[in-house]
């Protein structure tokens, strides 16, 4: 009964949302806002089903292959480099200055250097959500528990294991939060160099559509992405919920 109330209390604002779009835009004549009735009909027309498989599995291709990469790179440097600081402190001017760079205005950058190809879009993407991951890495490998760190030294606890079942885990709040992070900016880094390369995908079909003047279809895109980014933040968090388990009994407090 609680699941199905949160679930309701979840669906109530959106449900409302899609219901005054539906009846503001039921007489629109705007070519730019059509009537939500005409998306729908063309969402339908244009993703159900042949859509999804030309269109939309290139881009979450895409975006799977650089956010991975992103997180295994992400966490190996982060632990590489939070456990020698004289090489951190050395580096950390060069990773605050790339990390401050908007990876949208890098998209020239990486055309000229690796062409139009899906190594570009990847090399985007992973550039988009590396920093997230590195950084939060950094700071949670340094912030495990100073005891729990002398214990395993004291006990000659091995180093693999130390960094399996000590480092990798008391560190893990904060590389999740990372890995989160680097979420939505793989997507939003996948549409955008779609849109600008041109390459089969989501970004590049919206941009179609605009360019073409088929405003219900770049519409349908757009909500599109939106389902997608929605449905891939439940998975998430769900993931982290199942992983962070004993993390999130211990900030509980206690009954």
């Amino acid at each position: 009964m609680r699941h199905l109330r949160l679930v309701a209390q979840g669906l109530a604002l959106p449900l409302l949302l899609v219901g005054a779009w539906w009846w503001v835009s039921a007489d629109s004549t705007s070519p730019y806002f059509p009537p939500l009735r005409e998306i729908v009909a063309e969402f339908a027309d244009t993703w159900l089903f042949t859509g999804i498989r030309d269109v939309l599995l290139p881009t979450l291709g895409t975006f799977l292959a650089g956010y991975s990469i992103a997180i295994v790179a992400g966490v190996v440097l982060g632990v590489a480099l939070a456990a020698n600081d004289a090489v951190a402190g050395f580096l950390a001017p060069l990773l605050e200055f790339l990390r401050a760079l908007p990876p949208i205005a890098l998209v020239p950058a990486f055309i000229s250097v690796l062409g139009l190809g899906e190594e570009m879009r990847i090399s985007a993407v992973v550039f988009a959500s590396i920093w997230p991951v590195l950084l939060n890495t950094i700071d949670g490998v340094r912030g495990v528990d100073v005891v729990i760190r002398d214990s395993v030294t004291v006990f000659r606890v091995p180093r693999a294991q130390r960094l399996l079942f000590v480092t990798l885990p008391g560190a893990s709040p904060q590389i999740v939060a990372g890995v989160r992070v680097g979420l939505a900016l793989s997507l939003i880094a996948v549409i955008v160099t779609e849109m600008v390369t041109s390459a089969d995908g989501v970004g590049a079909f919206s941009r179609s559509a605009q360019l073409s003047f088929d405003l219900p279809a770049m519409w349908t895109a757009i909500i599109l992405m939106g389902f997608v980014g929605y449905t891939l933040n439940l998975l998430f968090d769900r993931l982290e919920k199942r992983t962070l388990r004993w993390h999130l009994r211990m900030r509980e407090p206690a009954s």
